[in-house]
């Protein structure tokens, strides 16, 4: 589970809700797009070879975008060998069927070293014979053989023709990313949104803050998000050397420098990963997505539409994604009214002011709560440190009372905000004694993220409380205590139980998939299944397995429905925002060349380290991504914007031309090695080295390929 920011929908209830991507017409032009791309850096990378190829004096009898191998089934042709061909002068030009790259076919130049002497064969000189091409060493007479033959060719103009796809993959790399910067190009910046509580980011109070170097890099010019977060991911591995990062905290001009240390877990589907617990920033501006089914926004007359940007709320400003948080939090016991800018369709359109309500969003809740554990993190610069809480200390009673739910503790300190009081906590000490502390709590920025098993943040406060899986309190009148569960139960699973309208909603269809969550198994947390239960309707029923501590039976099943409460109320009202985007566009085209190349070098070193990092094992192969992954990616970047594409290509290319020169026979960096050593000992590698090598490369490559498919395969039915 986990969020992606504040206001965006939980990806287990919406992400993979809307209808096939692939499906859709609005996207066919996007995929259209990609289709021509990615033939293009094919067809870049075998021009390469081909021109050089040329250039030599090579004869080339085929240049082919895709294999012209035909697909039989029984004996039957099913799938032609080529889509289309032509012949111009000597070379057979075409697009094969099987779009999985392309290739050149010179005389004399075979992929098989098994095919050694069928080479030699088919590139001998006229009146010559075969056999008398190949010397009793095992070496190639070279005067015997046409002199258009790959084979004829000295060894640095074979180095010149395999290398030429990668050089040409990296000057086309540059050209695409130069088209992208003068046209322009919308991003997202390098500016922080929410934060995953307790983690380095919220340690350091990062919520919305603009970064302005990390790692040793400057952020400048155009440097995405992602480019951010790659930057952590690369340079955040060694604790012994925490990430350095510079920034303005939000509603802050000076600059400040922090030292974080990057931790794993964040991400449930990469737990290797380290990174500081950060989302993308948003912008108060209704998403695709518009209101969720079930919660307050989707109540709203006249109703919330995509696109619409809020620029107050019952009275208040509101000029980003941070004030609309607090207008609301604020005034979430409230009806809030909204005041928004539509702009109308057709021609001529023109902004209109529009007003809507959106009623109270009331918290769902159980009836119960879990136990809290000692305080795990404290924000710098917080009302808790400020009080002088340290990690370790326990909040045991809040205002002389029963502590309660933790869940409900940020907004019973918002509570106390709008009264104007401080809060007296009761601490039980790391020491073992006990003491009050009044402490004055602040408005959250935003109500922080949930990650994988992470403590619960209460941000009004400043501390990061885990919390565990046994029962502390239930509510007298609450449906727990109707179903029957106790004090000192402790939750061993969760199964969401859907209605039939929600089953067939597309919204729920993740759930309809997983429905069941085992605590310990995945990782997860109360928190996390809570806060799910937040989005969707009152009186949703969840199936719990509890195991009972005076009790040695199996695990017992209650099944409990949410109820809206009437003393708490979220903030969020089930709205989903855009995410933050700026521009760059080149002023010059020297100016866009430059910056195509820095781009080229930042995605080929990106490459490299990540190859790095696979291999020493930082970094787990279940990261990478095959064509599935591939293809959706581009055509994602497609149907945002051209520029978008093209820098998407730029990165391909850059990934193309470095795996496709590393030292693997079989790849043209294998081809190279083998050259090399030609070069330096004046003879060939050994005809059976090179079929074992090349068959070891093959099965290498043969086996990356079928595991990032399966991977593939994995995340499409996961959906």
């Amino acid at each position: 589970m986990g969020q992606a920011g504040d206001f965006q929908v939980d990806e287990c209830v919406v992400l993979l809700a809307a209808k096939s991507f692939w499906l859709q017409p609005s996207n066919w032009w996007a995929i259209f797009q990609v289709l021509i791309g990615l033939g293009a850096v094919i067809f870049v990378h075998e021009l390469g070879h081909f021109l050089l190829a040329k250039a030599c004096g090579v004869k080339c009898d085929k240049f082919y975008v895709g294999f012209d191998v035909p697909i039989r089934l029984f004996g039957q042709t099913i799938i032609p060998g080529k889509l289309v061909s032509w012949k111009w002068g000597e070379t057979e030009y075409g697009i094969g069927s099987i779009p999985l790259g392309g290739y050149v076919k010179m005389l004399g130049q075979d992929d098989n070293p098994g095919n050694l002497e069928e080479q030699v064969k088919g590139s001998i000189r006229e009146g010559e014979s075969g056999e008398s091409a190949i010397l009793a060493s095992g070496l190639i007479d070279r005067s015997k053989l046409d002199p258009r033959s790959f084979l004829a060719k000295t060894v640095i103009q074979r180095m010149l023709i395999i290398s030429a796809g990668v050089i040409f993959n990296l000057v086309f790399a540059v050209f695409f990313a130069a088209w992208a910067f003068k046209s322009g190009v919308d991003y997202e910046p390098a500016v922080i949104g929410n934060v995953i509580g307790g983690g380095p980011a919220w340690q350091n109070d990062l919520t919305g803050a603009e970064v302005e170097m990390i790692g040793g890099k400057p952020v400048q010019g155009y440097f995405t998000y992602m480019d951010m977060a790659q930057e952590v991911v690369f340079n955040g591995d060694d604790p012994e050397h925490p990430l350095e990062i510079k920034f303005k905290r939000y509603g802050e001009n000076t600059v400040t420098t922090a030292s974080l240390v990057p931790q794993k877990g964040f991400i449930r589907q990469a737990q290797d990963l380290p990174l500081i617990g950060v989302s993308r920033r948003l912008t108060p501006v209704i998403g695709e997505m518009g209101a969720l089914k079930g919660n307050a926004a989707a109540l709203a007359d006249p109703p919330l539409m995509a696109g619409d940007r809020i620029i107050e709320v019952n009275g208040t400003p509101i000029g980003d994604d941070i004030e609309l948080r607090q207008a609301l939090a604020r005034n979430a016991d409230q009806v809030a009214t909204f005041v928004i800018e539509r702009d109308s369709k057709g021609e001529g359109s023109q902004t209109e002011t529009i007003t809507t309500d959106i009623p109270r969003n009331p918290m769902r809740q159980f009836g119960f709560s879990v136990q809290w554990m000692p305080i795990k993190a404290i924000k710098i610069g917080s009302p808790a440190e400020k009080a002088g809480i340290v990690v370790g200390d326990e909040i045991i009673r809040v205002d002389g009372q029963p502590r309660g739910d933790l869940i409900t503790l940020d907004q019973r300190m918002i509570l106390a905000i709008n009264a104007g009081k401080p809060v007296n906590l009761t601490l039980l000490r790391v020491d073992g004694s006990e003491e009050d502390v009044m402490i004055t709590p602040v408005m959250p920025k935003l109500t922080p993220d949930l990650g994988p098993d992470q403590p619960l943040a209460v941000d009004s406060l400043g501390v990061a409380i885990p919390m565990t899986l046994t029962i502390e309190s239930v509510d007298e009148d609450g449906p727990a205590a109707a179903a029957g569960l106790q004090v000192g139960d402790e939750l061993v699973s969760a199964e969401y139980v859907l209605s039939e309208e929600q089953a067939a909603d597309e919204a729920y269809a993740s759930l309809k998939k997983k429905p069941v969550v085992n605590f310990v198994d995945d990782t997860t947390s109360w928190a996390e299944v809570s806060d799910l239960m937040q989005m969707m309707e009152a009186g949703s029923q969840v199936k719990f397995k509890i195991r009972r501590a005076d009790s040695d039976q199996l695990p017992l099943t209650i099944s409990v429905e949410t109820v809206a409460s009437d003393v708490f109320f979220q903030g969020k009202r089930g709205i989903s925002l855009t995410l933050m985007q700026r521009s760059y566009k080149s002023e010059t085209w020297a100016s866009a060349l430059s910056y195509g190349v820095k781009q080229v070098r930042e995605d080929a070193m990106r490459v490299v380290k990540t190859l790095a990092k696979l291999i020493n094992g930082k970094i787990s192969p279940t990261n990478l991504g095959g064509p599935g992954t591939i293809a959706m990616a581009a055509t994602s970047e497609a149907s945002r914007s051209t520029s978008r594409l093209l820098l998407f290509l730029t990165f391909l290319s850059a990934n193309l031309a470095v795996v496709n020169f590393l030292p693997i026979p079989i790849l043209d960096g294998g081809h190279m090695l083998f050259l090399a050593y030609e070069g330096i000992f004046r003879r060939p590698v050994s005809e059976r080295v090179q079929v074992v090598l090349t068959y070891g490369g093959l099965f290498m490559i043969l086996g990356l390929m079928l595991f990032v498919i399966f991977l593939d395969i994995g995340r499409i039915v996961s959906l």
